[in-house]
């Protein structure tokens, strides 16, 4: 059975709802809270789930009226159809009114023994939790604990309850929340739920980025890390920024050799960070990433250009002493766990089985091989660390760039970081339509600016930053099986390609 798409449509509020009530005696106010609902809402589809102890409080037939669907929350015996299924992505916005603390601490366990459960647990949809409890309920360590646990979901809304006078003592002991604040509580945070579905907007859960315009007519860049980022970025250097910053813009003096960008090169240079908080600034001319322009454009001259001037750009920061900057790349310990089978991500972890799965033993243990190899080389560099396209802002007026820089500052061999520019061209044009030529051009160029390429191991490099984007996909933005399917058997070939035999690298 087809069900709607349950991407969020900017500037709309949610127009599908899915509301479970539970047994609570509160839920006999349901049919009235459903009226004001439809008059509020007119253009709102409501489905309802009524659990077996909810019916002890309100019929189906009372709430039909004023809902498309009225179900039980059973698994039925003569439908074939995966009701939780269903459920979970027709829905926008999940509301559970009025709900138990039963209710809530197996939610928060994780159980699913029933359809609401299980759609409540797998659903991308807003979950609004609005308790009902008896006297002394709040108090309680088990609802404490619980909402604590929920809380932590980025999917969750918590209605705090207010106090109500309870039928058993008279006193104004009991806790409840209403329909309407639930509703309210959704519609508050729809927006940013909008911008947490849509990662390419604001981030991931690994990196969260903001652009603002600044009175200078420049940008400013904010970053941070994301709320799933295993570590913070690395701390800043004020000295070390300071030479990073200068070296590129140095021009000869009477005399000297000329450095400036050869023919055909855009001046690319440094642009290191300041910390505010958790967070890391950067002041900068551009407003757009080079990975924006090249996915909206295709190549083009104008980023065969930049290509040389990152180039150049990482050559000259490979030259520079480390100083008191040390430890491997964050990526390559990302890389490292997962490919050992001890990522702390459920969701990398499925991911990395399946991948292995489709790649065999074998290649899967070449990866693995490969990252140790990196890693126990002795032969290391100040590196950028992770010097993605994404990093590299453009001044579309003067065609220049300049690359954020620090967050990943780490030592690691020269080709790390050629690697993870040459890894993303060539999974850019894979993914993407062009000129296969085109997009040659593009890593032709960086090798150019660079003065080396990567050789005959070219193949396992980019498959090793292709296995990692791979991974922080699955981690950081989300599981999906077709594009599992289609990058393993772009890895497959990667990986297997001459046989996957060892090569010197060129000096």
């Amino acid at each position: 059975m087809s069900t709607p798409s349950t991407s969020p449509r900017p500037g709309a509020g949610f127009s599908r709802l899915l509301l479970v009530v539970t047994g609570s005696l509160a839920a006999r106010n349901l049919p009235f809270a459903l009226t004001l609902l439809r008059e509020s809402r007119p253009g709102l589809s409501i489905r309802v789930v009524v659990t077996r102890s909810a019916e002890k409080f309100v019929t189906r037939a009372a709430l039909a009226p004023e809902a498309d669907e009225v179900m039980a929350d059973e698994w039925p015996d003569d439908d074939a159809r995966a009701r939780h299924v269903e459920w979970a992505e027709w829905a926008e916005a999940v509301v559970v009114y009025p709900m138990t603390l039963h209710f809530m601490g197996r939610l928060a366990l994780g159980l699913a023994d029933t359809p609401a459960l299980l759609a409540a647990q797998c659903t991308r949809a807003l979950v609004a939790l609005a308790p009902a409890l008896p006297p002394g309920g709040v108090e309680s360590a088990a609802y404490q604990s619980h909402w604590s646990a929920l809380s932590a979901r980025p999917n969750v809304v918590l209605v705090p309850p207010r106090p109500g006078i309870s039928t058993t003592t008279g006193r104004p002991d009991s806790w409840l929340s209403t329909l309407a604040q639930a509703i309210e509580a959704v519609d508050a945070r729809w927006e940013q739920h909008l911008r947490r579905d849509a990662p390419t907007a604001e981030g991931t859960g690994h990196l969260v980025m903001e652009v603002t315009p600044d009175a200078a007519g420049g940008h400013v860049w904010r970053r941070r890390p994301g709320r799933l980022a295993r570590s913070g970025f690395t701390p800043v250097d004020a000295a070390l920024n300071g030479k990073l910053a200068g070296m590129l813009d140095v021009r000869p003096a009477s005399g000297e050799a000329d450095v400036r960008p050869a023919s055909g090169e855009a001046d690319v240079r440094l642009a290191p960070g300041e910390e505010d908080g958790g967070s890391r600034v950067y002041r900068v001319a551009g407003a757009e990433s080079a990975a924006r322009i090249l996915l909206r454009e295709g190549p083009g001259e104008q980023l065969e250009g930049l290509m040389r001037g990152l180039g150049r750009a990482l050559r000259e920061l490979h030259a520079v002493a480390p100083g008191d900057v040390s430890g491997p790349p964050r990526a390559l310990r990302r890389l490292e766990e997962w490919l050992a089978g001890r990522s702390p991500s459920a969701t990398a972890a499925a991911a990395g089985a399946a991948l292995a799965d489709r790649l065999g033993a074998k290649s899967w243990d070449r990866l693995r091989g490969w990252c140790a190899e990196q890693d126990a080389d002795p032969d290391v560099v100040l590196s950028h660390g992770a010097p993605g396209l994404g990093s590299l802002v453009v001044d579309a007026d003067r065609g220049t760039g300049e690359l954020l820089t620090g967050e990943d500052l780490c030592v690691a061999p020269w080709y790390h970081d050629l690697a993870w520019v040459a890894g993303e061209l060539v999974e850019m044009r894979w993914l993407n339509d062009g000129n296969p030529q085109d997009w040659q051009r593009l890593l032709d160029a960086l090798f150019e600016g660079y003065g080396r390429d990567l050789g005959a191991e070219t193949n396992r490099l980019v498959a090793m930053r292709i296995a990692l984007h791979l991974h922080d996909i699955s981690a950081y933005v989300g599981l999906d099986a077709s594009l599992l399917t289609t990058y393993a058997g772009f890895l497959d070939f990667l990986v297997n390609i001459d046989g996957g035999s060892p090569h010197a690298r060129n000096s």
